[in-house]
């Protein structure tokens, strides 16, 4: 490099200093003018030119260095769904193709993005057990592109993404606006797709989404082989959890569709799971897209009238009815119902008394089922004879005889532990309990027994067990001087509860126990004495749980132990109905009986069908009735020979009648609820009582699934399409059970569309409604998102829809050409400072020139 060169690059901070270098030349001349001898013109010359070098580094003399800075940060997919091979085929584009440096920047990302340099990240793609920091099970590409436009390294200017597009984790498109604000413009590369894979996709399970009456179809099965060479397997076809059909085959590489012929049974919604199992595992890594679940809805929709006390007794009814597709229409009864029949398949009486019921709806009942329609009356306190239904015109219709409610003239043996710590005297907690006791007694027979024991944390036997006329005359007395004091602990009141109970002879023995507080120790110390009370005994034990710091859990535990009741309020005006309420459940009514029972069912069976022969989980209570001659005994309890219905049929004159003694709200069939019993039970009463449609089909609905998005398209082949002169909804019910509606929009004439968010895997029940009221009614729909959807699998190609909308979006491009690719570098400048070098020359110049003076 030459001198002109270097002084190109040299610049100075003060060149006003240069004025100054008069100064040195004035100071040479006069050294010069004058000399005497031609040797002496050395010193002069060092000197001047010694004040000059000191005046230039006064100047600020600065070399300025140039060089080209990093590129904007690269952004890798390192998650699992990018194999070794397209790994290979992102390093080699970034390595060698736009041969980014080293020390340039990165971002692998998975679930997570991790900054890292470009050699770094090269070698963590070559590495076997990829990017560990990155969460690699998952895809987050809407983070990863959020976290670049985010980073000012990458602002104002074209960025490398390498990604197969391919996400389960946020939505990448929702990424855009923060890119746009950034600047920043997106260079997508998508390494070529899985081409060799050991694994075998269902990738398509091809059924009609609604039928307008039972028919057969053909359900198409399509499956993926990617590996290079031939898969032996087993495709199995289940309907509602039931296996249908099971079919051997050999997949060859590729592509592959499998028909299997179906024909639909039931109206409602049926569901229809295809899987796959290979013969060698290893050949099928990827289990999630080994398995497709479809829907298919068989209409018309059929109604079920169901008239009950309130709406959230029916609320498990009204489930059931809707999960099979039917169309439920409850009505709380408050005063007396004399509603319209017309258009109802079925009518359910749920615990309904017969006095919600006029005489003209009673008759019209009995004419609705011999005309062909088909009744069901449930269990609980206010059906059956418990409901006053004995006398009734719809007893003759029933298969059971009814019973009037049965009350024994049994002795009786109550005894009341009632909490009388400190924390009773808040809210008059104590004086409603004191006021529930006086009002119990005055409903007792004469030779009933009752005792009181106060309890804080040592019991008071206030009233001795004795009969109710000895009591009577001084019990309000006694139970008044009850005081709220001291700390709560139940145990020893129990233990004198049972020493009570223990010399009484009374057929019927109850506790009831009232606390408002932690009642001491846990529910293990109660169980032996609780469970020897209940069984020893023959006692029940009920529990009442007053405002919002008893012990809830414990109370409630007790009386499952004892076989009584549980009760919660916060008001303790409600204490006297509460107390009524209990004892009128326990105290000796045997037309209900409650108690844990196991029913079991007959064979054969054409109401429960598959659930013939069978022991059903246990029921906590029913009525009791008495079957019908030529009636059908479809579940019973075995009491002592003596076999009581649970469930009973027959078919009277053209219509059907069900009884089902037990409830259907919970109360006793919890334990059904509890193990998943109660809906396919109920499934199988509603289907024999509900008549099959024969409306011919005149619509077709489609279900797609696109973007996380369901496609809903509805079609109108009648001769006068009128659906769209119309609104119509579609309502969704998501797998968390949240519920969204849409308007289907008008695409052709006679063809209605509209889509429906469902990013998260599992089922999405659907229903499609008119704002026509005289609209025919649309079959029941679903649609199950596979779990591979959101998996994180090797795909046989990219996700080109998501990636084109980015690359659009931004002003980049997808898949361009190398040469296209603007690969810039900031020009980076430094200047170092020459003054030292300035300084050190003119300090060795000064003491050269006093040598040479020295010397001349």
């Amino acid at each position: 490099m030459n001198a002109a060169a270097m002084l190109h690059d040299v610049t100075f901070a003060h060149p006003e200093a240069f004025y100054l270098l008069a100064i040195p030349a004035l100071v040479l001349l006069w050294s010069l003018f004058g000399l005497r001898s031609p040797l002496r013109v050395f010193a002069p010359l060092m000197r001047a030119l010694a004040l000059a070098l000191f005046i230039l580094a006064l100047a600020g003399p600065q070399k300025i260095m140039r060089e080209k800075g990093a590129t904007r940060p690269a952004l890798l997919d390192a998650s699992a769904s990018i194999t070794p091979a397209m790994r290979k085929w992102e390093s080699d584009l970034v390595g060698n193709q736009l041969a980014l440096r080293g020390d340039d920047p990165a971002m692998l990302f998975g679930a997570e993005d991790h900054p890292t340099t470009v050699s770094d990240a090269l070698a963590t793609l070559q590495n076997p057990d990829g990017c560990k920091e990155c969460a690699p099970t998952a895809t987050n590409l809407e983070g990863a592109l959020n976290a670049l436009a985010s980073n000012p390294a990458a602002k104002g200017g074209p960025a490398v993404v390498v990604t197969d597009g391919w996400q389960n984790r946020g939505d990448a498109s929702h990424a855009i606006s923060a890119l746009l604000d950034a600047g920043i413009r997106l260079y997508l590369f998508t390494p070529p797709g899985a081409g060799s894979v050991p694994n075998v996709a269902m990738t398509g399970l091809a059924l009609p989404s609604a039928l307008s009456k039972s028919a057969p179809f053909a359900l198409g099965v399509t499956m993926n082989n990617l590996n290079p060479t031939p898969v032996a397997g087993t495709i199995e076809i289940y309907r509602n959890g039931t296996l249908l059909q099971q079919r051997k085959v050999t997949l060859s590489p590729g592509s592959e569709r499998f028909d299997f012929p179906v024909q639909t049974e039931n109206a409602g919604l049926d569901s229809y799971k295809a899987s796959f199992k290979s013969d060698n595992p290893a050949l099928d890594t990827y289990l999630e897209d080994d398995s497709l679940q479809g829907w298919v809805g068989v209409g018309a929709r059929r109604k079920i009238l169901v008239l009950t006390d309130t709406q959230k007794d029916a609320a498990y009814l009204e489930t059931v009815i809707q999960r099979m597709g039917l169309e439920a229409a409850v009505v709380p009864v408050t005063g007396q119902w004399n509603g319209n029949l017309t258009g109802y398949d079925a009518v359910i009486l749920n615990n309904l008394p017969r006095e919600r019921l006029s005489s003209e709806a009673q008759n019209a009942l009995v004419s609705y089922v011999q005309r062909g329609g088909s009744l069901v009356m449930t269990g609980g306190d206010e059906s059956f004879g418990l409901g006053g239904y004995q006398n009734s015109p719809l007893a003759t219709i029933m298969p059971v005889i009814m019973k009037p409610p049965e009350h024994k003239e049994r002795q009786r043996a109550l005894v009341l532990v009632i909490d009388k710590s400190g924390s009773m005297n808040r809210e008059d907690k104590l004086k409603y309990a004191v006021a529930a006791a006086e009002k119990i007694v005055s409903t007792l027979r004469d030779d009933d027994l009752i005792a009181v024991v106060g309890f804080d944390s040592q019991p008071f036997v206030v009233v001795p067990l004795e009969t109710v006329a000895k009591a009577r005359p001084y019990f309000n007395e006694m139970v008044e001087r009850l005081k709220a004091q001291g700390r709560t602990f139940l145990m020893p009141a129990m233990e004198e509860a049972e020493r009570i109970l223990v010399d009484s002879n009374a057929p019927i023995k109850h506790v009831i126990v009232l606390s408002d507080g932690k009642v001491g120790g846990t529910l293990d110390m109660y169980y032996s004495l609780v469970g020897s009370m209940h069984h020893d005994l023959e006692a029940t034990i009920s529990t009442i749980a007053i405002g919002k710091d008893a012990d809830f859990a414990l109370l409630d535990g007790i009386s499952k132990y004892g076989g009584g009741g549980y009760f919660q309020t916060e008001s303790a005006k409600n204490l006297p109905q509460i107390f009524l309420e209990d004892f009128k459940q326990h105290g000796g009514d045997v037309t209900m009986v409650e108690n844990q029972f196991t029913p079991h069912t007959t064979t054969p069976n054409p109401v429960l069908k598959d659930y013939a022969g069978r022991e059903l989980p246990p029921l906590l209570g029913y009525v009791t009735t008495q079957l019908k001659p030529r009636a059908s005994l479809d579940a019973y309890v075995d009491r002592q020979g003596r076999r009581d219905p649970v469930i009973a049929s027959w078919k009277y004159d053209a219509g059907k009648t069900l009884a089902v003694t037990t409830d259907a709200s919970g109360r006793w069939s919890g334990p059904w609820i509890a193990r998943n019993s109660f809906a396919p039970l109920w499934n199988r009463l509603l289907t024999w009582i509900t008549p099959e449609s024969a409306a011919e089909q005149k619509t077709d609905v489609a279900l797609g699934y696109l973007g996380g998005r369901i496609q809903v398209k509805l079609t109108d082949y009648s001769d006068r399409p009128g659906f769209e002169s119309h609104l119509m909804t579609a309502t969704v019910t998501r797998p968390d059970g949240t519920r969204a509606s849409t308007a289907l929009g008008q695409e052709a004439p006679g063809e209605l569309a509209g889509a429906i968010d469902a990013s998260a895997p599992g089922t999405y029940y659907i229903e499609l409604k008119s704002s026509d009221s005289k609209a025919p009614a649309l079959p029941p729909l679903a649609y199950t998102v596979s779990p591979a959807v959101t998996a994180e699998l090797p795909r046989t190609e990219p996700n080109y829809a998501l990636l084109e909308q980015l690359a659009s979006a931004t002003g980049g491009r997808l898949n361009p050409s190398v040469s296209d690719v603007e690969i810039t570098r900031p020009t980076i400048e430094r200047r170092e400072s020459l003054d030292a070098y300035l300084i050190v020359t003119a300090m060795l110049l000064l003491i050269g020139e006093a040598l040479v003076r020295r010397l001349t």
